[in-house]
């Protein structure tokens, strides 16, 4: 077995359905028969499997995680192992990813905001517990039907982490997993995850970068028809400032945009708590009305 059926019974689950299929393996829904609720399964990639070594550091890596407990973070109830392949029993969230709920000009202000918070939120509380993430992005974000954010996968992409990036003719643009590859979605990936480094924490403030310039103007900053266009364009272009497609942005919003996206890392923020601390007070300055009164005022002396 490398995969469930649907309707089998595996240990005390009982799988209803499959969910979704990607580079950190497939997603069932399932019934846990002993507590009476809906969770989510995830079984692990084939390669995974094949390697004992993998396998130890997978344990070891969920274990850590699972000890993370955050309202925006998607809780592991569990590890498991049946008929010698293992998976994760973990919280079933109940919504849209945020890459389907981002329309083509972007979100509305409020919105970013109500979204952005937590999502910062949530990778402080990781990064404060040695925890990176390693692929954020949109289709990794959850945001339920009461419009909490629920953030997927953390740490697990640890687990399929490589030393060294292929040539980029040959790199996919989805999620990366074969050996010999770096670890992530190309589109969110940072400069030096594709420089075949060793990430830190950073490399997870400039991902969210990518997110927040997307779901302010609906558009990624690195664009490209190919993988190699797109590594090539995160690695060397500066992309247009976010207020000048959307103008009706607040410019500090751009600021905060353009710092998450330094292609140095000791020119981002250093920690995710920085990054949420600049989104709540930008938050509380545009409910007072102070923002949008600076910003006009400069626009004013612009034209004068």
């Amino acid at each position: 077995m490398t995969e469930p059926e649907i309707g089998q019974q595996i240990l005390h689950y009982r799988v209803l359905s499959k969910l979704g299929q990607g580079g950190m393996g497939a997603v069932y829904l399932a019934e846990d028969i002993k507590l009476n609720r809906r969770v989510a399964l995830k079984f692990l990639p084939a390669e995974m499997i094949s390697d004992p070594e993998r396998l130890r550091r997978f344990e070891r890596e969920a274990q850590t995680v699972a000890a993370l407990s955050h309202p925006n973070i998607v809780t592991i109830y569990s590890v498991e192992e049946d008929q010698g392949i293992p998976f994760i029993a973990m919280e079933l969230v109940e919504g849209k990813t945020l890459s389907e709920l981002i329309p083509s000009d972007g979100l509305k202000l409020e919105t970013i905001f109500d979204l952005a918070i937590p999502m910062a939120d949530a990778v402080t509380a990781a990064h404060e517990r040695g925890i990176s993430h390693r692929d954020l992005k949109p289709g990794n974000i959850m945001v339920g039907a009461d419009g909490r954010v629920k953030v997927l996968d953390f740490g697990l992409a640890k687990l399929l982490q490589e030393s060294t990036v292929p040539d980029a003719t040959s790199l996919s643009t989805q999620t990366l997993t074969k050996t010999g590859h770096a670890l992530g979605t190309v589109t969110y990936m940072a400069p030096e995850q594709l420089k075949g480094k060793s990430p830190d924490q950073r490399a997870d403030i400039f991902s969210l970068g990518i997110v927040l310039y997307q779901m302010a103007s609906g558009q990624r900053p690195f664009q490209g028809e190919t993988s190699a266009e797109v590594i090539s364009s995160i690695l060397r272009d500066a992309p247009p400032p976010v207020t000048d497609l959307k103008i009706e942005l607040p410019s500090h919003l751009g600021r905060i945009v353009k710092r998450c996206l330094e292609k140095n890392p000791n020119h981002r923020y250093q920690t995710a708590a920085e990054l949420r601390s600049e989104l709540e007070v930008l938050r509380r300055e545009i409910e007072s009305g102070t923002v949008f009164e600076e910003d006009a005022k400069t626009r004013a002396n612009k034209i004068q």
